[in-house]
């Protein structure tokens, strides 16, 4: 059976897990102690229909999501963490607080050399494919990651040009001014998160939570629709290559 590993525990790269899993052994490569956390997706879907192809009623209900004019919000770190555990029950090797070391082809396929955060959770690992989806992850400054080299071939899911962003949550109440270039997303909870390019504008009692990252520069790319769609192209991309 071939093998695949993902870098990076992404909504794209777990919906090419959860796909390829019966017919290829998966392995998911994750530098943060935990699936779904940091999340640096917006909590924004279009087309709910997408989503319940992969969560069941309980997981949906669950995730409380809340119409708006441009489809519905939600918290996105849940998305990630039920898809991870769906991909978890379909037998895909998932390592947190794993770093990519060295990766190197050899004859048809690559070898992936990873450090664990334990002393017996290093090793190695063959793969046909590698996928590479470390736009969509969250690195704190200054911490460690993954070396990949200049390896040709890497799959890498294609959401266009990426931007630095800051967001952040906060009440919805302090919302009433945002400015018209904010890309924000008012949640069922009486929160909004709001995306700024520059952090211009401040909520009158201060943030709940903040966040610095990059994201598609395309508003449509940045929906978890792109996402679940990308991720899909990236499994025929592979199939259709053997």
């Amino acid at each position: 059976m071939k093998s695949v590993v993902f870098v990076g525990g992404t909504i794209s790269n777990m919906i090419s897990a959860i796909e390829m899993s019966s017919e290829y052994v998966v392995t998911v490569i994750e530098l943060n102690a935990e699936i779904g956390l940091p999340c640096t997706a917006p909590g924004h879907i279009q087309n709910l229909d997408l989503l319940k192809s992969y969560l069941d009623s309980s997981q949906m209900e669950f995730l409380q999501p809340y119409p708006f004019t441009r489809g519905y919000t939600l918290r996105s770190e849940w998305v990630l963490k039920h898809l991870g555990s769906i991909a978890a029950h379909k037998d895909v090797n998932i390592l947190t607080r794993t770093r990519i070391t060295e990766c190197f082809v050899l004859g048809d396929t690559v070898t992936v050399e990873y450090l664990g955060a334990g002393s017996k959770d290093s090793g190695q690992i063959e793969c046909n494919y590698l996928v590479d989806d470390r736009q969509w992850t969250y690195s704190a400054p200054g911490s460690k990651s993954h070396n990949l080299g200049t390896l040709d071939v890497i799959h890498t899911p294609d959401f266009g040009e990426f931007i630095h962003m800051h967001g952040g949550t906060s009440l919805l109440s302090d919302c009433s001014n945002l400015p018209e270039n904010v890309y924000s997303l008012q949640r069922h909870e009486g929160l909004t998160e709001v995306w700024q390019e520059s952090p211009v504008w401040f909520p009158k009692r201060g943030w709940i939570e903040t966040i610095t990252c990059f994201l598609p520069k395309s508003i449509e790319n940045r929906t978890i629709d792109a996402q679940i769609l990308e991720g899909r192209r990236v499994v025929n991309r592979i199939n259709n290559s053997d």
